[in-house]
């Protein structure tokens, strides 16, 4: 009989065999792992329609999956242990999550589907990682949660305090330019026109984001007063940022109409007011050492 491919196999090296081992158990989570992809996928699809609808909606969300891939493409990279490890405790998750989702079959929120699917990431972690990995990427688990859109009706009176404070603001800056307005709650009321500060307006998809920002750069920077500063600061930068930006709209308004909200001018407002944001959370929440290392 002939045992040609036998023998390869039982004279390899015990790294050989252990890779053979690992690639084996993959083979078999692949069984339930693209099932459950496939459960997933209207989820990430819902998710997908959430993130490109507008920039004043999450769509920072767009970049958390990415972020979560390079934490753990990370924590393999560097862990010294390559043997497989797998903890039961995984099923805990993934049993919560997928019935989250099962559920949600019935009530139709998608919301829910989207936060039994990130409940379902550590579980996926344990069962294919192992506790002791998974615990190292903790941050990336609960980061995950940031990807998910926050239903209107769960901040509504968080909103309008932020379209007050950006009404407020708003007013004062164009008084600076010797300009009449006239403030009744969040209307503003100016020689040409009217501007209203809107929910789109209020700064809460900026302050979503630079929150969701200053995280990442707590996380990774080593040095506890910065990360204190960082996270101390994303308030007041994204507001400022935030009334700066609806000045600029209630002036161009005033000068060219309201028409001019319905061009690129206004989305590109939304952008611009986040980069501003990043630029200076990223500057305080990053050592001089950790620029250089990056240049």
């Amino acid at each position: 009989m002939n045992h040609t491919t036998a023998a390869p196999i039982a004279n390899a090296g015990p790294i050989e065999r252990e890779g053979l081992g690992v690639s084996r158990a993959w083979v078999v989570h692949a069984i339930w792992i693209v099932p459950a992809m496939l459960v997933f996928a209207p989820t990430i699809y819902w998710l997908w329609q959430r993130w490109t609808m507008s920039v004043w909606h999450n769509v920072h969300g767009i970049f958390i999956p990415f972020v979560v891939a390079y934490f753990v493409h990370d924590v393999l990279r560097s862990d010294p242990i390559v043997e497989s490890e797998q903890s039961a405790w995984g099923f805990l998750f993934l049993v919560s999550g997928l019935g989250m989702i099962v559920l949600d079959s019935a009530i139709q929120t998608q919301l829910l589907s989207a936060f039994g699917m990130v409940v379902c990431l550590p579980g996926l972690s344990l069962l294919l990682l192992g506790g002791r990995r998974t615990k190292v990427l903790t941050f990336a688990w609960i980061l995950a949660f940031f990807m998910l859109p926050i239903p209107a009706a769960f901040i509504e009176r968080f909103t309008l305090l932020l379209r007050t404070i950006a009404a407020v603001g708003t007013e004062r800056l164009i008084a600076l330019f010797a300009m009449p307005v006239v403030r009744e709650d969040t209307l503003l009321l100016l020689p040409g026109t009217r501007f209203a500060i809107v929910d789109a307006c209020s700064g809460f998809s900026v302050l979503y984001a630079s929150v969701t920002m200053a995280l990442v750069l707590a996380y990774i920077n080593p040095s506890w007063p910065r990360r204190v500063a960082t996270l101390a600061a994303v308030f007041p930068i994204a507001m400022a940022c935030n009334i700066l930006r609806c000045t600029f709209l209630a002036l161009i308004v005033n000068r060219w109409g309201g028409r001019i909200l319905d061009t690129f001018l206004h989305p590109l407002s939304g952008l611009l007011t986040f980069g501003v944001a990043a630029i200076l959370l990223t500057f305080l929440g990053t050592t001089p050492e950790m620029r250089g290392s990056a240049a």
